[in-house]
């Protein structure tokens, strides 16, 4: 955990040093809204003109209702679903594409802990504070032209608040209770303040801390459909404006996630689990006369205690991953071409004695060059060229191009599409011939495969941006084929699971977002993703993917009822889907309905019941994988000095 002098060292340090990051001063150029995206091209650029079809979520939604995670919220987006495991740990899945293959980053940068703990760690979801968050943008889609390796479901940018010259902050607190089912409650507290240290220098400060019982469906049951959860984090940056063109920035965070000692399946079987994770981060924005510069340097230090009482002796082990980034680019115009163009280093370090049979470590490099140029055909007509090269340590070069256009119908009507290749070298745990690890409930093993290929992509979309003043609309049809694709199989001659590239997967479907002002007071706002094909294959007849609804849709009804009084009611609807072995699942609809108030300029209160009917997943069917959380009820106070 962390200790007072170590908090006390961060905060100093960073008061000293040097901060923010592209991403955001980007988009407060161009006017931070919700229209400005700048993780599909590094550039800030409106979100219906981007090559790419996008969602963001803003602070204000965030802090408009309780969630468990960011990864909670997440799911009412667009093509997006969290599909979390039977004790609730997230998995954020794009355009039916499993969690694996969406790329997390932080201002743009990435965010690993799941190549030391592989099997059921969702804490890159968590590690900054909810109160830090300016806004998330995702992008659907693959993006490797851009950020290489993993993006071929899409990619999640968490962009968090840059520093201000005025100072300022928020003290929000939240207690939760559930009705439904057995104990559950949580608490999460929230802290932010930013402001200027002198004439050049800003600085931003967010720290939380979260608290979550176990959660039961009933007395009966011995497994939790929730598990427990203690976590804190702490975001600092510092900024120091060097002349009128530059700046120099620091990022330094801390973020402790402990899952204490508990059963999480039949048998019994009890596990414990805390990942203590040290980012330390610095930035070089140049704005000049041909254009801009980035220059940033990332280390992520992460050590996770893992016990398993499934694992073999010993079931108490401590693993480690350092990642290294260092990523230069530049962007320029020159006459109708916005280039676009650099260079990416990263560097992976895992440490598991336990695992790693030989010498207890395995660490891999790639570096990576990669070009983008938007092309102004016409007023109206624009063309994106872009392309990666990556040159990974064990699997060579890979080279992901794109191809996007976008037509201009009016100033309001935007027609956009394109067709992009990605890829996602195989994982050290999977790669690595000296990895074994317990596995089959604890009576096989699973051992990696240097032999395996990259796992590869073609994504074609083609879509509408209609923008006006009362309401907007975007509709996307999306075809992804990944070929290769790696999965665990059991070889009885062995006794084992071996990873091996088994199958090929493909899906196919259609998103529809949109809003719409019905009066000054009430707005509309909704989004379906429909699945037309969701399936992979290894030889033989496809099979259907498990768990991923054939349907979602949202609905969302926001009301001001007075100047101080506001309402809202929202719907989630997941389709009919199958379960590992085939079988049919039923669909289901979770409805909330929350409010917001203000006492004062300062203090504002949220207040809510989240799954008003009280859905039952177990109830409905054993054979669902998530759980909903029963009837809750928040209450939140957030005071603004």
């Amino acid at each position: 955990m962390l200790t007072k002098s170590t908090l006390s060292a961060l905060i100093a340090l960073n008061l000293v040093a040097v901060p923010a990051i592209a991403q955001q001063s980007s988009a407060q150029a161009a006017g931070d809204t919700e229209e400005v995206v700048v993780t599909a091209t590094l550039n800030a650029r409106d979100s219906a003109t981007s090559p790419a079809f996008t969602s963001v979520i803003t602070a204000e939604e965030i802090t408009r209702t309780s969630v468990n995670s960011l990864a909670d919220l997440l799911r009412d987006t667009v093509g997006v679903n969290n599909r979390s495991d039977s004790l609730g740990r997230d998995e954020i899945q794009i355009r039916g594409m499993g969690g694996r293959y969406t790329l997390v980053l932080v201002d743009g940068k990435r965010v690993s802990s799941a190549g030391a703990l592989w099997r059921g760690g969702d804490f890159d979801y968590n590690s900054v504070p909810l109160g830090s968050i300016q806004r998330v943008e995702i992008v659907r889609g693959p993006m490797a032209a851009l950020y290489g390796s993993d993006a071929i479901g899409g990619v999640v940018n968490i962009i968090t608040k840059a520093p201000s010259q005025d100072w300022h902050g928020t003290l929000n607190a939240e207690y939760r209770g559930i009705e439904g089912g057995e104990e559950g409650a949580q608490q999460r507290l929230n802290a932010s303040v930013s402001g200027a240290l002198g004439d050049r220098v800003t600085q931003s400060l967010s720290g939380e801390i979260y608290q979550r019982d176990a959660w039961y469906r009933d007395a009966e049951t011995d497994v939790p459909g929730l598990e427990e959860k203690e976590s804190a984090s702490l975001v600092s940056t510092t900024r120091i404006k060097l002349d009128d063109r530059q700046s120099l920035d620091v990022d330094l965070s801390y973020n402790s996630d402990d899952r204490p000692y508990g059963i999480y399946s039949g048998g019994p079987s009890y596990r414990e689990q805390n990942i203590d994770r040290f980012t330390y981060g610095l930035t070089h924005s140049g704005s000049w006369d041909w254009g801009k510069t980035v220059v940033f340097l990332k280390q992520e230090d992460s050590e996770i205690e893992d016990f398993n009482s499934r694992y073999d002796a010993p079931q108490d082990r401590t693993l480690k991953e350092e990642n290294t980034y260092v990523k230069v680019y530049g962007s320029t115009e020159l006459g109708s071409n916005a280039l676009t163009a650099g260079i990416e280093y990263r560097d992976q370090s895992l440490k598991d004695a336990i695992s790693y049979t030989e010498t207890g470590s395995e660490s891999v490099a790639t570096t990576s060059l990669f070009a983008q140029d938007e092309i102004a055909i016409t007023e109206r007509l624009s063309l994106t060229l872009g392309g990666r090269v990556d040159d990974h340590d064990l699997f060579g070069n890979h080279f992901s191009p794109k191809v996007f256009v976008t037509y201009a119908l009016n100033e309001s009507v935007v027609l956009k599409g394109g067709v992009s290749e990605a890829f996602k070298a195989p994982d050290a745990y999977q790669s690595s011939e000296q990895y074994q690890i317990i596995s089959c409930g604890g009576s096989c093993y699973i051992p990696g495969n240097p032999d395996l290929d990259p796992e590869t992509s073609t994504n074609i979309e083609a879509g509408i941006e209609v923008r006006e003043q009362a309401w907007r609309l975007s509709a996307v049809i999306f075809d992804n084929d990944v070929e290769d694709q790696i999965q665990a199989s059991f070889s009885e001659a062995t006794n084992s699971r071996v990873w091996i590239n088994l199958s090929d997967s493909h899906t196919r479907g259609i998103e529809i977002d949109g809003r719409v002002a019905l009066s000054d007071a009430v707005a509309l706002s909704g989004n379906l993703t429909h699945m037309f094909t969701a399936e992979y294959s290894s030889g033989g007849d496809p099979i259907d993917v498990e768990h991923q609804p054939e349907t979602m849709a949202n609905l969302s009804l926001n009301w001001q009822l007075t100047d101080a009084l506001n309402g809202n009611l929202s719907a989630n609807y997941l389709g009919d889907q199958v379960d590992w072995s085939g079988n049919p699942l039923p669909a289901y609809t979770r409805t909330d309905i929350t409010g917001a108030y203000d006492l004062t300029d300062a203090v504002d209160l949220r207040f809510g019941i989240k799954n008003v009917t009280d859905v039952d997943l177990e109830e409905e069917n054993s054979g669902f994988y998530s759980r909903e959380l029963g009837r809750n009820y928040f209450l939140s106070a957030n005071y603004s000095f």
